[in-house]
C-alpha cells in the first residue's frame, strides 16, 4: 500500500507576507523545511499548514494548477512559490481534502501543529514541541475579542463572529467574493491593523483608489494603498502592544470601529 506524504505550505520571513511555497515530501514537513534551511535564503522556512494524503502528489499538481488557472501567480516559472496569501493557499488545500478520504490538514503556529479542536498549539509533539506563548496570549486576544464584541451592537450587526484562534489575524466576511476584512494583532510589530484584502484583481482597488481621498476622509485616518502585487489591500494601522492587556479593550474598540467604517466606505463600490 501506498505511503501518505504530504502537501505543505511554507512561509518565509524574509519574503513578502503573501509570498508562499507549496511543495510536497513524503517524509515530515518539519524535516523538508530544514532542509531548504540554506545559504539560498536569509531565514528558515515556516511551516504554514500541510494536507497528509497518499494522493499527495496528485493533490500538489492539482494545487499548483488551480493558482495557475487563476491568474499569473507563480513568482517564477518551473518553481514552487506563489504570489499568493497563505490563508488563500490554505482554502485551496481545505477544498482538495474535501475530495478525498483520508485527507488530514494541519495549521501551524511557530513551526508547531495547532489542535484542531482547541486552536492552541500542541504540546509533546515533535522535537519536544512547548505551548507558544505568543500563540496563547493571540488566542486569548481573539477570544476576548469575540466575548467583548457583543458590547458593540454595530459590529454584530454588520459581521458574523468567527472561531478564535492562536494566530494574530482575524478575517471578517463583508458578504461578498471580491473581498474580506483582516484584522491583526502583531506581538512582533508591536501594532494592530485593519485590511481589506481585495480577491478580484485590479478592477475593485482601482475604483477605491480613484476615490482615495473620500475614502480616507470616511475612515478617519491615512490608508496605505498597496497595489503593487496581486492580492491588493487597503491598510490602516495603530500601534499596541499586546503584552498589555490593560490596553485590550481599547484595541477591541479601534478594531471594531475601523471594520465598520472600512465596511462602510466601500460598500458602495461592490
Amino acid at each position: 500500500m501506498k505511503e501518505a506524504g504530504y502537501v505543505y505550505i511554507l512561509t518565509n520571513p524574509s519574503f513578502k507576507e503573501d509570498w508562499v511555497k507549496i511543495g510536497k515530501s513524503s517524509r515530515p514537513v518539519d524535516i523538508r523545511s530544514k532542509e531548504l534551511d540554506n545559504t539560498a535564503v536569509p531565514l528558515p522556512f515556516e511551516i504554514y499548514a500541510t494536507l497528509k494524503t497518499v494522493k499527495y502528489s496528485e493533490v500538489e499538481r492539482a494545487v499548483h494548477q488551480t493558482i495557475d488557472s487563476l491568474t499569473d501567480l507563480r513568482i517564477r516559472q518551473n518553481r514552487e512559490f506563489f504570489n499568493i496569501t497563505p490563508s488563500e493557499a490554505l482554502n485551496i488545500l481545505k477544498r482538495m481534502a474535501t475530495m478525498l478520504d483520508d485527507a488530514e490538514i494541519t495549521e501551524y503556529e511557530n513551526n508547531q501543529p495547532i489542535d484542531p479542536d482547541t486552536n492552541i498549539v500542541k504540546s509533546g509533539v515533535r522535537h519536544s514541541a512547548t505551548v507558544s506563548d505568543t500563540a496563547n496570549l493571540q488566542f486569548e486576544f481573539w477570544t476576548e475579542f469575540n466575548r467583548n464584541a457583543y458590547t458593540n451592537d454595530t459590529f454584530t450587526k454588520l459581521f458574523s463572529l468567527r472561531k478564535p484562534g492562536a494566530q494574530h489575524w482575524y478575517d471578517i466576511s463583508i458578504g461578498s467574493s471580491q473581498c474580506h476584512i483582516s484584522l491583526t494583532a502583531s506581538r512582533q510589530k508591536r501594532m494592530i491593523t485593519a485590511s481589506l484584502y481585495i480577491h478580484d484583481g485590479d478592477d475593485l482597488y482601482n475604483k477605491l483608489y480613484l476615490n482615495s481621498n473620500i475614502i480616507e476622509q470616511s475612515i478617519g485616518q491615512p490608508i496605505e494603498w498597496r497595489g503593487e502585487r496581486k492580492h491588493k489591500r487597503v491598510l490602516i494601522v495603530n500601534q499596541f502592544d499586546i503584552d498589555n492587556k490593560n490596553d485590550w479593550k481599547i484595541a477591541f474598540d479601534w478594531l471594531y470601529s475601523k471594520s465598520v467604517v472600512i465596511y462602510r466606505a466601500v460598500k458602495q463600490y461592490l
